[in-house]
C-alpha cells in the first residue's frame, strides 16, 4: 500500500490503480491526483483518476476488481451503476503454480496464561456448557442457564476458576435427511463444540426422539446418563432425556443438581498455566465491511496473523464466497499444489451450493457493504483475504473440521458471520479477531472475539469496538503498529482478558444448515 495519504483520498497502489478511495465526501471541483472531481463522491467510495474505456478493468490494490459497463472519465464516481464483475470469476478459478513466500523470522519468546484440557490441548476459557441436541430441548437449556445465572455471584465466589455457564442451543438436530452430508455436518459441529478445550464441564439435553441422538453424535461408548456419570471423568458426555425424566421441570431440576454438585467442583480444579504462543489457534472473520476495511482493519489483522505464524501458531480465514475473485492470491501462496487444489475444490462445491438457491457470489454483498463503497465481490474479497497476511497457505479444512495444522489456513464456511464463526470455533479456534466497518455487536460461543473497526467514525460511534484501525487511514498510525496491538490483544484475551461482547453476554451459535429439510 502507498503510505502517502491526504485528507481527502488515497491510492493503494501507485502506478497500477486507476481509482482512488475518498476518505471524505468529495464535491465537484475537488482534485484527486490531478483529476477534477465532476460529481459528488460518497465517503469511502471510488473515484476514477484516469479515463477507462467501456468493458475495461478497474484496478484497486493492484488487482482487477471488475470491468466497466460504460466509459468512465477522470473524476467520475465508480460504483454499481458503471462497474460489474464481467469475466473476473472465470479468470480467478484457475490455479496458478504455487510459489509460497519464504518463511518470516521465528519468534519463540511469547506466552499466554491458558488452560490445558485432559488431552493437553491449550484453551483460553473454562466454561460449563449445557447443550441441546435438538431445538425441541432448547427451552430446558435456557431455563437451566437462567437459573444458574441468577446465582452467578455465589458461584463465581465459590468456584473462581470457572468462567461461567453458557447454553448451546440451535434450531436443528432434526428435520434434515438422516445421515445426509448436511446432517453429518451438524453432528460434527456439535461434537467438536462440546469437545472444545474451553469446555470444563458439559451436559447434553435430548428430547428423546430426534435424529441427532447423543449416541450417534458423540459415540455410544462416551455418552452416559447424568446419574451414572463419574465425578472425575471429563471424557464422558453426561446426558439427560426429557421424555424419560417426565418433562421440563424434572429435567431442569436434575441438571441443576448435577451442575452444582459435580461439574462446578470439577471445572474449578482447572488452573491457568503458562503456554507458548505456538499453541494459539486464531480465527479471523469479517462483518459489515466497507471499502477501507481491506487496507486498515484487515491489513492490520494480516500483520497480526503473520506474527502469530512467526510464533509457531495457527491462524485462518474462512468465508469462502469472500475469497471469490481473489482466490488466485491464495493458490499462488499455497505450500503445495495439493493445498491449492483443496481450496479450489471447496470453491467449486460452493458455486454449486449457491446455484441450488438461485444465487451467486455477487449476492454476498449486503446493503451496508454497498453503502460503504464496495461494488463487486472481487473488491470485497481482496480486502477480506488481507486478514491472512503474507505467509504461505499451509492447510485447508472443511467446515467445523478439527484443525491440526500450523501456520496460515483456510476453512470452507459461509460468509454469514454467526455460522462461519461457529464452524471456526468447532474447528478449534481459541481466540477470534473480527473485522468490521459499519460496526458489529457479534460475540460467538466459547471463545473471545476481538473487534477491530476499519474507520474512526464507527469507533467513536459504537462502544462495542475494541481496536480502531481507522487511525491508519487518518495517517496517525501504521498497519504494523495496529497489527502489533492486535497481536498483544490476542495474547491478553487468551490469558483471560474479556472482550466487550463477553462482558455484555453475547454467545451466538449458528450451525450451518446446508442440508435438505424433510
Amino acid at each position: 500500500m502507498d503510505d502517502s495519504t491526504t485528507n481527502s483520498s488515497i491510492i493503494l497502489h501507485e502506478g497500477t490503480d486507476n481509482v482512488a478511495i475518498a476518505l471524505r465526501k468529495l464535491e465537484p471541483g475537488d482534485t484527486v491526483r490531478g483529476a477534477s472531481v465532476v460529481e459528488e463522491i460518497p465517503r469511502y467510495h471510488k473515484v476514477s483518476v484516469a479515463a477507462i474505456a467501456s468493458e475495461s478493468p478497474v484496478v484497486k490494490y493492484g488487482q482487477i476488481i471488475g470491468y466497466t459497463t460504460q466509459r468512465v472519465e477522470p473524476g467520475e464516481w465508480i460504483h454499481s451503476h458503471n462497474l460489474a464483475m464481467g469475466p473476473l470469476l472465470e479468470q480467478s478459478r484457475v490455479a496458478t503454480e504455487p510459489t509460497p513466500p519464504e518463511s518470516l523470522p521465528a519468534v519463540d519468546d511469547r506466552y499466554f496464561a491458558g488452560f490445558r484440557d485432559r488431552n493437553g490441548r491449550a484453551g483460553t476459557r473454562n466454561y460449563i456448557v449445557i447443550a441441546s441436541m435438538v431445538d425441541c430441548s432448547a427451552r430446558v437449556v435456557e431455563l437451566v442457564v437462567d437459573e444458574l445465572n441468577r446465582r452467578s455471584e455465589w458461584f463465581s465466589r465459590r468456584f473462581p476458576n470457572v468462567d461461567g455457564v453458557i447454553g448451546l442451543t440451535h434450531d436443528s438436530g432434526c428435520g434434515v435427511v438422516a445421515l445426509s452430508p448436511g446432517h453429518m455436518r451438524q453432528n460434527l459441529t456439535m461434537r467438536n463444540l462440546l469437545d472444545h478445550p474451553n469446555v470444563g464441564g458439559r451436559v447434553v439435553v435430548q428430547l428423546g426422539c430426534e435424529k441427532s441422538q447423543a449416541a450417534l453424535v458423540f459415540g455410544s461408548e462416551r455418552v452416559v446418563a447424568v446419574e451414572n456419570a463419574k465425578e472425575t471423568d471429563d471424557s464422558e458426555f453426561p446426558s439427560i432425556t426429557i421424555q424419560e425424566e417426565g418433562g421440563t421441570w424434572p429435567t431442569v431440576e436434575k441438571i441443576l443438581r448435577y451442575v452444582e454438585n459435580v461439574l462446578f467442583p470439577r471445572a474449578n480444579r482447572r488452573r491457568r498455566v503458562l503456554i507458548p504462543a505456538a499453541e494459539l489457534i486464531v480465527a479471523t472473520q469479517c462483518g459489515g465491511s466497507n471499502a477501507v476495511s481491506g487496507f486498515t482493519a484487515n491489513a492490520a489483522i494480516g500483520y497480526a496473523s503473520d506474527f502469530i505464524v512467526r510464533c509457531g501458531g495457527a491462524t485462518f480465514i474462512g468465508e469462502t464466497t469472500e475469497t471469490f475473485g481473489a482466490g488466485h492470491l491464495l493458490t499462488r501462496r499455497a505450500r503445495t499444489r495439493e493445498v491449492a487444489q483443496a481450496y479450489l475444490d471447496h470453491v467449486a462445491w460452493y458455486e454449486k451450493y449457491l446455484e441450488r438457491g438461485d444465487g451467486n457470489a455477487q449476492a454476498n454483498l449486503a446493503h451496508g457493504n454497498k453503502e460503504g463503497g464496495l461494488t463487486t465481490i472481487a473488491e470485497k474479497s481482496l480486502g477480506s483475504v488481507a486478514k491472512g497476511g503474507t505467509t504461505a497457505l499451509e492447510w485447508v479444512v472443511d467446515y467445523a473440521e478439527r484443525i491440526t495444522g500450523k501456520g496460515l489456513g483456510f476453512m470452507n464456511s459461509p460468509a454469514y458471520d454467526p455460522a462461519s464463526a461457529t464452524g471456526q470455533t468447532a474447528g478449534g479456534a481459541i481466540v477470534g479477531v473480527f473485522s468490521t466497518g459499519a460496526g458489529s455487536c457479534f460475540g460467538g460461543i466459547l471463545i473471545p472475539w476481538i473487534k477491530v473497526v476499519s474507520n474512526s467514525e464507527t469507533f467513536e460511534k459504537m462502544e462495542d469496538m475494541e481496536i480502531n484501525a481507522g487511525s491508519i487511514a487518518d495517517g496517525e498510525t501504521s498497519v504494523e503498529q495496529v497489527g502489533r496491538f492486535i497481536f498483544e490483544q490476542v495474547v491478553a484475551c487468551a490469558g483471560g482478558a474479556r472482550t466487550y461482547s463477553e462482558k455484555v453476554g453475547y454467545s451466538v451459535v449458528n450451525i450451518w444448515n446446508s442440508g435438505v429439510v424433510t
